[in-house]
């Protein structure tokens, strides 16, 4: 499988950064705040860095985690690329669904534990509890593996590149 050499990585790169810019954006319009906002300003204050690079702290540690999730995705992609365009666009889905309900649970404790971590506290104690409400975090989780997927999934078609089947 040669997925460094199509436009997959492209996809993969915008499905990240576009949906880290557009899970800000919810958060911004919902009028909350965000989490770019309070993971800069949580580890600047545990870990003692200067304030102003908490902003850039923030947005590294969205950026990655938003990449890594949409990587998690391509690859989930990839796999059930082989299959008949509807199945594996419809398995695709489902396994977006699924990802975005799973890391809307468990980001509080993960935060604990970046927080902690990139502060320089080493594993935490206590972690923030699972969240297992429906609420903007889950549906804001939701959107950006609907938008992961659709970038990914649907995307080599966008770009006149049907995915290989065989």
């Amino acid at each position: 499988m040669a997925l460094a050499r199509g436009p997959e990585v492209w996809l993969w790169l915008v499905a990240g950064v576009g949906g880290s810019v557009l899970f800000w954006l919810v958060q911004v319009v919902a009028g909350s705040g965000t989490i770019t906002e309070f993971l800069g300003e949580q580890i600047v204050a545990v870990g003692g860095y200067p304030a102003r690079l908490g902003p850039l702290i923030g947005w590294a540690v969205h950026l990655g985690v938003s990449l890594t999730y949409a990587g998690v995705l391509g690859v989930l992609v990839a796999t059930v690329r082989r299959a008949k365009a509807a199945l594996a666009a419809t398995l695709a889905f489902v396994a977006a669904l699924l990802l975005g309900w799973v890391t809307a649970v468990v980001a509080p404790p993960a935060i604990s534990v970046t927080i902690a971590l990139l502060g320089g506290q080493g594993f935490p104690t206590t972690l923030f509890p699972f969240n297992t409400e429906p609420g903007p975090p889950l549906w804001n989780h939701l959107l950006f593996f609907i938008v992961s997927w659709a970038i990914q999934a649907l995307g080599p078609r966008w770009v006149g590149r049907p995915s290989p089947r065989r």
